[in-house]
């Protein structure tokens, strides 16, 4: 009993001599977990950008490589939304709309919000040249910024200064086939190409200009083996496979088509999708070693200085909501890199199946295209010189 009131008056004393903020301190509460892959968006009023978007009343956006139905679609969903309207102006080459930015930039103009283009365009001639901000500050919305959204976990940024988004996840089918010729599973690696039994049965799309026949030794040279065994593979197919070079598009998947070839390398995918709707006898092949997905033309990225600062803040984060990446990737034709947002309505030889490997495109593999133009090139050029 002595103890126990011993106990108690020490308590009491112990209370009445320490200073308020000390006695009721308490644990500092734990920092709450970031999303995983989830951008650091800063806190803003959506409401208060939303209103001075309006007053703003439009979004002037360059663009290369997208269809007039894709603008049409684009600018109709995101008017009847917000009642702001996208002012498009498309460009045929990536050249023409840099050097349209140049010049207006030059005279102190800055007449555009946003640019849609392929990711070369804008990560090797656009950024270099600092004509791109980062986009991150832009990321409004809770359902754009989260990474949970995203396919890999993570938002689609494609450099690590974070000015590119890929917004489509473009599956490159590398190999394809003739099904009269070749029978389904025969051909499961990069190596079986090699066997002695398709010696004079391949095309193979020129890999030493920009297209598919690139990136097939671009994601040999970079993620499945090495530079040096990407030169390799190539030789052999040239010197021992005794592989045809073709550069049209549509000739080279068309000769495996018709049977001239059993084997193509480097189909153009929107030649091979055209084909294969038209019943071709084709069918590609699923590799072991997994497959390279990149954004095509499905990139964006801002200027650092904009017209219209709010429209194209309320218009990027439309575009990558839920919303407005199921209108574009229906218009472009491709599945979005969003992983809500359902892929059955494409050609399933372009879309990502159950278990397959994926490497997704990088800053480091699209500004690696420049050195495979030289690397492939020289070889070429060895094989058949004179």
């Amino acid at each position: 009993m002595k103890r126990l009131l011993w106990s108690v008056s020490v308590f009491l004393l112990t209370w009445l001599i320490l200073p308020p903020s000390i006695q009721s301190a308490q644990p500092p509460a734990a920092p709450k977990a970031k999303a995983a892959g989830a951008v650091a968006a800063p806190a803003q009023n959506w409401d208060a950008i939303l209103n001075e978007a309006k007053k703003e009343g439009t979004v002037a956006l360059y663009n290369t490589a997208w269809t007039s139905k894709m603008r049409v679609d684009m600018g109709q969903a995101f008017k009847a939304k917000y009642g702001i309207n996208v002012e498009f102006s498309p460009f045929a080459r990536g050249a023409e709309l840099v050097a349209k930015m140049q010049t207006e930039q030059r005279a102190g103009l800055y007449l555009v919000d946003v640019v849609g283009a392929g990711s070369g365009t804008l990560m090797t001639a656009m950024k270099p040249a600092g004509m791109l901000a980062p986009m991150e500050p832009l990321l409004v919305l809770p359902e754009v910024a989260d990474g949970k959204y995203w396919r890999n976990g993570r938002f689609p940024f494609l450099d690590k200064d974070k000015t590119t988004v890929g917004m489509v996840a473009s599956v490159q089918r590398n190999i394809i086939f003739n099904t009269d010729l070749i029978k389904k599973g025969e051909i499961t690696t990069y190596r079986d190409l090699l066997k002695p039994q398709y010696r004079g049965k391949i095309t193979l799309n020129d890999p030493s200009v920009s297209g598919a026949g690139k990136e097939v030794f671009l994601h040999l040279a970079l993620n499945i083996w090495n530079v040096e065994e990407a030169k390799a593979f190539l030789t052999q197919l040239l010197k021992q496979q005794e592989a045809v070079i073709e550069r049209d598009n549509r000739q080279h998947v068309e000769s495996v088509a018709r049977g001239k070839y059993a084997i193509g390398l480097g189909a153009n995918p929107d030649t091979l999708a055209g084909l294969l709707k038209m019943g071709s006898p084709l069918e590609a092949v699923l590799i072991k070693e997994g497959i390279y997905v990149g954004p095509g033309a499905g990139c964006i990225g801002v200027p650092a200085k904009m017209p219209h600062p709010n429209a194209a803040k309320v218009f990027i984060n439309w575009l990558l909501s839920k919303e407005g990446q199921t209108v574009y990737a229906t218009s472009f034709g491709s599945p979005s890199m969003r992983n809500d947002i359902s892929s059955a309505q494409f050609n399933q030889t372009f879309v990502i199946q159950p278990g397959e490997k994926v490497f997704f495109a990088n800053e480091e593999s699209i500004l690696f295209t420049d050195d495979v133009t030289k690397i492939t090139k020289k070889i070429i050029d060895e094989v058949y010189k004179k």
